[in-house]
Parts: structure tokens; sequence; C-alpha cells
């Protein structure tokens, strides 16, 4: 049982919260700080999943933490990723769910927040406190936004899951509770190249650029040509409609989705069909490579047969057009929902929507720029 109602006494140590910093970040930092753990300093949160704790908390849990550090609510509101991330509403699949409908955390069952070991060993070289920024909180982000890593949970040293965070001199440090690891920069950086080549290279491309749009700013023109970061997430909460709602086919029954008609990209080994890991689970209780298998499909969709050269590989079957993707997913659809995409792609821009206007075999009016304000 949980004594919510018994005033709360303010902690010892309260490090500030960074203003490009996450909640679960700061909340980390604050515990390490008073040397407890989180799930011992706040018990609440050890059953609450991570996107809803960073994104709507609730009233009480801001004021609790509020009073414990001792600084305003409105700090804590701040770092929230719907007030970090204006344009977050815009994308259907990143909003937060019912309570009912979030499960655990299986991203992060043995350390709470995303890890890149690259980035832990930059700040241990520089003696500054490891931070996580806001970015890594959104569901998009399944690899480090600064050097394009696959994040992991396990030690470096000896893949164990016995990573934590401790408080060093007023900063906080990842160590090993097995190994005694500790992070090292590296020798040379490898930083993202400015043009994807290949797999990692191409979702780390996308999630940035969904995070600039969230930011309100517009994306690249590398995907669909300039277009405004309200018209550029349009088409990609289009496509996860398209991608991922099982049924839409008129041949493949209501297990398929059209993700698995991406198989080609290989990011997965297994012969699981992608509904049969996400069933009917939302976008938030997904593990981490599905959220990044879905990206990639929605990265090829926009690419069309540029994804080819990037990705050094293309479908074997049916023979891609120059229309690909939308050669092969129109003629499979049902034809309501052949006519619902043909709606939506009356939004997109001209790039994209010339690719299924051809394939659909009708012209499609695109709808006028000074409208997309209203969408």
């Amino acid at each position: 049982m949980y004594l919510c109602h018994l005033p709360v006494p303010p902690l010892p140590f309260a490090p500030r919260p960074f203003p490009d910093e996450l909640l679960l970040s700061w909340i980390c930092r604050l515990a390490a700080a008073n040397h407890v753990s989180q799930p011992l300093l706040f018990p609440e949160m050890q059953a609450m999943n991570h996107y809803r704790l960073n994104s709507d908390p609730g009233e009480e849990i801001v004021a609790r933490l509020a009073a414990m550090a001792r600084v305003p609510p409105s700090t804590l509101h701040s770092l929230l990723l719907p007030n970090q991330f204006p344009n977050l509403p815009l994308l259907s699949f990143l909003r937060v769910p019912d309570t009912a409908n979030i499960s655990g955390n299986k991203d992060t069952a043995s350390f709470p927040l995303p890890f890149c070991s690259e980035c832990a060993g930059e700040e241990e070289c520089l003696q500054q406190s490891l931070y996580w920024r806001a970015e890594s909180g959104l569901l998009t982000t399944t690899l480090c936004p600064r050097h394009g890593a696959y994040f992991d949970d396990a030690c470096p040293g000896c893949n164990r899951g016995q990573l934590t965070l401790a408080w060093d001199h007023a900063r906080l440090i990842v160590r090993c509770l097995r190994c005694n690891w500790r992070p090292v920069p590296r020798q040379k950086g490898c930083p993202v190249p400015s043009y994807p080549s290949g797999l990692r290279q191409l979702i780390s491309r996308l999630q940035c650029d969904l995070i600039a749009a969230l930011r309100g700013h517009p994306p690249n023109s590398f995907w669909c040509g300039e277009i405004s970061a309200v018209q550029f997430l349009r088409v990609v909460d289009d496509l996860y409609w398209l991608l991922r709602t099982p049924g839409l086919s008129a041949h493949c029954g209501q297990l398929f989705t059209f993700t698995d008609g991406f198989s080609w990209t290989r990011l997965r080994s297994d012969s699981w069909s992608f509904f049969a890991r996400i069933s009917d689970l939302p976008f938030s209780a997904w593990d981490r490579t599905s959220r990044a298998e879905m990206l990639l499909a929605m990265a090829a969709a926009m690419l069309g047969t540029r994804a080819f050269e990037i990705l050094g590989n293309s479908p074997h079957f049916p023979a891609p057009t120059a229309f690909y993707p939308w050669d092969w997913i129109l003629p499979s659809l049902n034809r309501p929902y052949a006519q619902e995409l043909l709606n939506r792609a009356a939004h997109w821009p001209s790039r994209l929507r010339f690719s299924v206007s051809i394939a659909a075999g009708v012209a499609i009016m695109p709808i006028p720029l000074e409208d997309y304000s209203t969408i």
C-alpha cells in the first residue's frame, strides 16, 4: 500500500533538471544523488509504463516530485514529451493510450533508460553528468540520435543485464554490478553519415527527421521533397495506418499487415509474421525491434525504388516497377481501403501522390497547401 496522503519530505540532494531532459532521466538522477533506487524513491513508478510517465504521469505525481526536489511543478511540466514536442498529437500512434491498454516496459526490464555506451563514454571522459534528452523517450527513437548506435540493456563488458546508475561527485554515471565495467570513449568517432547507406542509417535518419518535425521544424527534403512538418507527419501517420492495420489486403487474410511485405529489408531473422508479434497491442507496447521494423517499412514506402540502392537489397516477388511499392499494394487492397488510401494520398506531397496516382490509374486532386493548417 502506498502512503500517498502523507506529507512529502524534501530530499537532501536535488539536482536541477536540464531544459531538454527526459522526465525519467531526471528522476533517475534524483534517486542516484540521494543514493536510493528509483523503485524505493517512488514505488508507484515501477508499475507505470515509461511512455506514460514521460508524457502524462498525472498531477499528483508531478506535485510530489516537485515537493521532494523543491522545484516548481511548472519546471517538471516543461519536461513532459507533449510540451517538448508540440506536434506530438499529429501522430495518432504516439498519443498516450488509456492505462488499461498499456503493458509494462519491455525494453527496459533491467535498465530504466535506453542505453548507448558511446554517449556514456563521452560524458565519462568529459567528467560531465550523464542525462537523457527528451527525444530518447519518443517511441520512434529506436537508435541513439547522436551516434546511430543500437540501444542496449546489457553490459558491453560481460553481456549481462547488470548495469546500474550511480552518483559520483555530483554527476550520474553507469557501472556494471557484475564486472565493474565503466564506459570509455571511442578512439575514433563514427558519426551517422549525412547521406544514409544501410539499414541502421536509414532508420536513424527517419527518426531524426521525426524528432525535428515533432518540434515543428521541416524535415529533410530527402524523403518527399520540400514539405512542412505538419504535412510530413500527416504522411507518416497515414503510412502507419496502411502498414500496421491487419486485414486491408483482399488476398492475404485478417492476420496480414503490409509491413510483412517489406520483409526483404531483413531487419528480423525470425519467421514470425509482423502481426503475430504485435497483435492488437498499441505502439507503446511494442518491443523496440518491431517499432524499428515499422520505421523501416515507412522509409521504404516513402523512398520507393531509391530504397533498393540504399539498403543494398530489393524484393524478388513481385518484381518491382518504377512505382514501387504502390504497384503491389494498391492492386491487393480491398476496394473500400483502396479508396481510403486515395483520399489520404490527396494530402501528400506531389512526389508520393504521383506514384500512387500512376499505380492506381486515376488522377488524385491535391489539397491546397493553405488547407494543411486545419489538418
